[in-house]
C-alpha cells in the first residue's frame, strides 16, 4: 500500500474526503486554515489514493518543535475495514516520532478508539469542548 505526503495542490481532495465523512463538521475558512498551516509547516497529511480518487487520509495540526495533534483521521466508506487508516497513521507516527516529537489526539468515536488503541494509543482522561 503506498502512502503519500499531500502536497497543497491535494488540499481539495483532502476537504472533499472529509466533507464525505458523516461525522465531519467542515468549515467555510478550512481551506484557507489548511494552505495557511501547511505553509508554516504546522500542518501534514499523509493518504492513500485509489484510481486517483484519495481513498483515505490523515493529518497533524499544531506542530511545533515538541509535538504534534492527530486530527481528521478519515477513509471513505466504501474503503473501511481495509488498513487503510492504521496504514497512513503508522507512516505518520514513524515520520513524526523520528522527529523526536510527542503525539496526541482527541476521538468521541469508539470504533476509532479501538484503531487509536492497537496502535499504541492510550487514554488518558477525559475532555470536554465548550462552543
Amino acid at each position: 500500500m503506498d502512502v503519500k505526503r499531500a502536497s497543497k495542490d491535494r488540499i481539495g481532495q483532502i476537504l472533499s474526503l472529509r466533507r464525505s465523512i458523516d461525522e465531519f463538521t467542515i468549515g467555510d475558512n478550512a481551506e484557507e486554515m489548511l494552505r495557511t498551516s501547511m505553509e508554516a509547516n504546522t500542518s501534514r497529511t499523509y493518504y492513500t489514493e485509489e484510481d486517483e480518487q484519495m481513498t483515505a487520509c490523515v493529518s497533524t495540526t499544531a506542530e511545533n518543535s515538541i509535538s504534534a495533534m492527530i486530527v481528521g483521521v478519515c477513509t471513505r466508506k466504501e474503503y473501511r475495514r481495509k488498513g487503510l487508516a492504521t496504514s497512513i497513521m503508522q507512516k505518520l507516527f514513524k515520520d513524526v516520532l523520528n522527529e523526536g516529537k510527542v503525539l496526541c489526539l482527541f476521538y468521541n468515536n469508539p470504533e476509532a478508539g479501538r484503531i487509536y488503541k492497537r496502535l499504541g494509543f492510550r487514554d488518558i482522561g477525559k475532555w470536554t469542548m465548550y462552543r
